[in-house]
């Protein structure tokens, strides 16, 4: 790295300050961009990044110190001219920087929540936009994000926006890498340390500070060796992945894949989800693989003649999702929340039959203008719609996205575009934090269990940036034990069991429905095809997450619908690991890594 020019953000402390030591050992010139801030996002004033400079410069190496924001997008496009004029190119950027909050999603607050995207996923398109311009017109360039392994295979109870946010930032790196010119690699390190951040997280979940001992997990400086690999010259050919490092291992963590798909056009589509879910999506989302490849699993799909009805007492439709509900559903109420008139009219028709009524409501502002406003919005329409039903309320759709309103179609394949279309990607995860933190603080209240599908619109890259982040959300919630505060209830509901049903105390029933055991239950969907003939499919798949018992299992799952298909993909997931000889990744690791990735192409 000999007279490459680097800016390390969050360089001041923990795996940054590493990081910036370890380019500057290896010949590159070091920009160390700190704010000063503290873990939570406080402004403290500290001189972090000064203090690197001072660690760099003793051992002979060249840095200088930037206590800025990432958050300050004209702040960090300054600093880049700034660093272009002054060393002559900028060629490596290794974004660390980070916030934490550790409120559950009940106590979360619009202002954790902008917080912490501001900070890692506004914070890297900030300086993606700004670097970005500079690398493409030089012909050379490495930019390392930093995601986290709670945004990708793991969840966040403590902090699902801090989850939210780092799958976002993965999805970005998916998208970004492939298109970007020859010469420039956009990666993303997913790492593991004994951070400040670990050891407050590990004490905001009940942990004794006084008994802490994180000796034996990899320690920040670990990680910068594969920090610098990603960064180096070499590793140019490598483009648009995530890899995962523990310090002595090194991971390589595959996008979400598509596992089962399901035809949505044609005879048989309307009866397919109602026939599919349990011997197909239900264990392919349990194993997170496919269960194909031997005997068919299903009986070949049949249409119902629209309008049908199941037999008396039967719990299982016999045709059309969204036509046929199971017996007992009759009486129960869904608020439907999003701008698409359209759309929940058709979504309304759909519940229908299965004995819902549905409340409709706008989406409200959580992005653009008052965030706080927004999320004090999605409780009070909770409230309104459950004292209105009379009986409660049993479901909410949210139907909210960036893409919603737009007239569809894919923007150009080039990076601008890319980065354009994540404008509105944080506002989007926002609306639908929201709308999460309202159902589960009125379970905690009612001790009744609900249902909550979240429908992305993903037609552009930061439509589907967006829909993993909320898959992320919904993923935290189901594994966070909502806490009753109601008149008569006791002691924490336990997060969901593998069927969906009510944890350790037994009180509901398979489909998270009953008496004080009430459970949150939480779908996401990413509605990726433009064609109006796909509502269809998109409706009877809500329709079916709302109201049927057996689609329990598929809380939490990737789910999307495409033209003419509806699928399930699996969580991201190491796909290969390395064991290293100490904390380098040699040249060979390249070897590894290409083999691993020559299934994917």
């Amino acid at each position: 790295m000999r007279d490459r020019v680097a800016i390390v953000t969050g360089g001041g402390g923990g795996i940054g300050s590493a990081v910036s030591v370890e380019l500057a050992r290896r010949g590159a010139t070091v920009v160390v961009l700190d704010s000063g801030d503290g873990l939570r996002g406080e402004p403290l004033g500290e001189r972090s990044a000064e203090r690197t400079v001072r660690r760099i410069e003793a051992e002979g190496g060249r840095a200088v110190a930037a206590p800025i924001s990432v958050t300050d997008a004209d702040a960090v496009r300054g600093l880049v001219e700034e660093t272009v004029a002054r060393f002559g190119s900028l060629d490596i950027v290794v974004n660390t920087a980070g916030i934490l909050r550790f409120p559950r999603i009940a106590d979360a607050s619009a202002e954790d929540w902008a917080a912490v995207l501001g900070v890692h996923l506004g914070g890297y398109l900030n300086l993606l936009a700004a670097a970005l311009p500079w690398m493409t017109a030089g012909g050379y360039g490495r930019i390392v994000g930093v995601t986290s392994g709670v945004g990708l295979a793991r969840t966040s109870v403590d902090g699902p926006a801090y989850g939210s946010a780092k799958r976002a930032v993965a999805a970005l790196t998916w998208q970004l890498g492939p298109v970007l010119p020859a010469g420039v690699a956009v990666n993303a390190l997913s790492p593991i340390a004994a951070t400040r951040m670990v050891t407050e997280g590990l004490v905001a979940a009940g942990a004794d500070p006084r008994g802490l001992d994180l000796s034996a997990m990899p320690q920040p400086e670990h990680m910068a060796p594969a920090a610098a690999r990603l960064a180096s010259e070499e590793f140019g050919w490598c483009r648009g992945r995530v890899l995962f490092s523990a310090g002595s291992e090194l991971s390589l963590i595959a996008p979400p894949r598509l596992v089962e798909a399901v035809a949505t056009g044609g005879a048989g589509a309307a009866a397919a989800l109602g026939a599919l879910v349990r011997p197909v999506l239900a264990p392919a989302q349990a194993q997170q693989r496919s269960t194909g490849g031997s005997n068919p699993r299903s009986a070949p799909l049949v249409a119902a003649p629209p309008g049908s009805a199941a037999p008396a007492g039967s719990a299982e439709p016999a045709g059309s999702v969204g036509v046929v509900g199971p017996a007992g559903s009759a009486g129960r109420a869904c608020l439907v929340v999003g701008d698409d008139r359209a759309l929940t009219g058709q979504l309304t028709g759909a519940l229908a039959p299965w004995g819902y009524s549905t409340v409709a409501a706008p989406v409200g502002d959580t992005g653009t203008g008052d965030a706080a406003a927004g999320f004090a919005a999605a409780e009070q329409g909770i409230r309104r719609a459950a004292a209105g039903t009379g009986a409660g309320l049993d479901a909410v759709v949210v139907i909210h996205g960036a893409d919603a309103t737009s007239a569809g179609g894919e923007p150009g394949g080039d990076w601008h575009a890319i980065l354009t279309s994540h404008a509105g990607t944080a506002a989007t995860i926002l609306g639908h934090a929201a709308w999460s933190r309202a159902a589960a603080r009125h379970v905690a209240a009612t001790g009744r269990a609900l249902r909550v599908v979240h429908v992305v619109p993903a037609l552009t890259p930061g439509g589907r940036s967006a829909a993993q982040a909320v898959t992320q959300l919904a993923r935290s919630v189901n594994d966070t034990p909502i806490t009753p505060a109601g008149p008569g209830l006791s002691g924490p509901i336990g997060p969901n069991g593998p069927d969906g049903s009510n944890g350790p105390d037994g009180a509901g029933g398979p489909d998270g429905a009953g008496g004080s055991g009430g459970r949150l239950l939480e779908f996401a969907v990413s509605a990726e095809s433009p064609y109006p003939a796909d509502r269809v499919g998109l409706v009877e798949l809500v329709a079916s997450l709302v109201a049927a018992p057996d689609t329990a299992p598929l809380a939490g799952a990737e789910l999307v619908v495409r033209p003419g298909w509806l699928g399930l993909r699996a969580h991201p997931a190491p796909a290969v690991t390395a064991s290293l000889a100490g904390a380098e990744p040699g040249p060979w690791i390249d070897d590894v890594l290409r083999d691993a990735l020559a299934p994917f192409g």
